[in-house]
């Protein structure tokens, strides 16, 4: 799982107004907070944007990927981390999916990208399970070695961007 290979795959966005950087930082952002007033702060920081754009962002993505905030027994879950960028500043997206379910358990937005990001992460994933589920990963090691240290069953799998020609 890439995530901006699975948002452009989703056909998420219909114009090009904003970049899709924005948008998965308005996305994830409001993953994380649950506002889309504190989103549009956020973003207006980069890019001026309205509540209703968002809005329609968030809509769209739960269309294709839902948001599951719930508990659940989950088996095998998907993390990986996207490098998005707004105003030269660099910002890492970290999501986690339900495998099984095709759902969304949860989106950060982090400022770097080490083993105490990724572990945090994992953790707060944990939250989200009634069990420790295998882990989908690619060979990110801030990633492996975060799972690793907090003893769980983890699986790579290499996303390798597609080659044209």
């Amino acid at each position: 799982m890439k995530l901006k290979k699975l948002i452009e795959e989703l056909e998420l966005f219909e114009r090009e107004r904003v970049p899709n950087d924005i948008r998965i930082l308005g996305v994830a952002t409001y993953v994380q907070t649950s506002s889309t007033r504190r989103t549009v702060k956020i973003l207006s920081e980069f890019r001026p944007v309205s509540h209703t754009a968002v809005w329609k962002w968030i809509k769209k993505f739960e269309e294709k990927l839902p948001i599951s905030t719930e508990k659940k027994r989950r088996n095998l879950v998907a993390i990986d981390e996207t490098i998005v960028k707004a105003n030269k500043k660099k910002f890492y997206i970290f999501a986690a999916v339900d495998v099984e379910r095709n759902e969304l358990i949860l989106m950060r937005v982090y400022t770097t990208r080490n083993i105490l990001t990724a572990r945090s992460f994992v953790k707060e994933v944990l939250n989200y399970c009634e069990n420790e589920p295998k882990f989908l990963i690619d060979k990110a090691p801030w990633l492996r070695k975060a799972i690793e240290s907090l003893g769980l069953e983890f699986k790579h799998e290499t996303f390798r961007k597609e080659k044209s020609g």
